[in-house]
């Protein structure tokens, strides 16, 4: 990665945080907009969003951003924002940031550097980043980071690979479940307008 492109996003770290002035709730409720324009694969709408949210330093847009620009293979841009995202403690950054260091994409690659991260975003509870150390600490440094094999280290992370998926699972539904009284609520009050319509048009006659 140019030394000087680094610099650039490095310093605007602290430019993004000094003038971010959106709400947090804001900015939730406009994530989910991204994300729903993500799920439906309207990538234009959501990287407007995404990049929006990301200039106004809203950490996880700067790491879904980070990777729309790391699939369409603009790596360097792409480890940019996870430097951002990371350098603040967001989890998914840190685990971009792990993964361009391991490969070599968007920056010089260094498996030092790439445990370190990796460590950091599983520390905050990353599950893509626990996944990766239960395998790495499976078959050592044939992982491609230096750590050696060591069952007891696997089964540690194994562990937390089994509670994080479980959190998930609860949230996943908890999501779906939100979205069926949603649609029901939607549905209840489409029908009291057709119900209260129907009345006054009898009441008409």
């Amino acid at each position: 990665m140019n030394i000087s492109y680094l610099r650039t996003f490095l310093n605007g770290i602290f430019i993004f945080f000094l003038s971010s002035s959106v709400a947090m709730a804001d900015n939730a409720e406009e994530m989910d907009r991204a994300n729903d324009y993500y799920d439906k694969q309207e990538m234009t709408n959501a990287a407007e969003l995404y990049k929006k949210l990301a200039k106004q330093n809203y950490l996880p847009a700067m790491t879904r951003l980070a990777d729309l620009y790391d699939y369409s293979e603009l790596h360097e841009v792409a480890t940019g924002w996870y430097i951002m995202a990371a350098f603040q403690g967001e989890p998914g950054g840190a685990f971009g940031l792990a993964r361009a260091y391991a490969n070599g994409t968007g920056i010089k690659k260094d498996p030092d550097q790439a445990l370190y991260w990796y460590k950091f975003s599983a520390d905050k509870g990353n599950f893509n980043a626990v996944t990766v150390l239960e395998k790495a600490y499976r078959v050592g440094e044939k992982s491609g980071l230096p750590v050696p094999a060591d069952t007891k280290q696997a089964d540690y992370w194994r562990t937390k690979q089994i509670a994080l998926d479980a959190i998930i699972t609860k949230e996943e539904n908890a999501k779906v479940e939100a979205e069926r009284k949603k649609r029901e609520q939607k549905a209840a009050e489409i029908k009291k307008a057709d119900e209260e319509a129907a009345l006054k048009a009898k009441q008409g006659k």
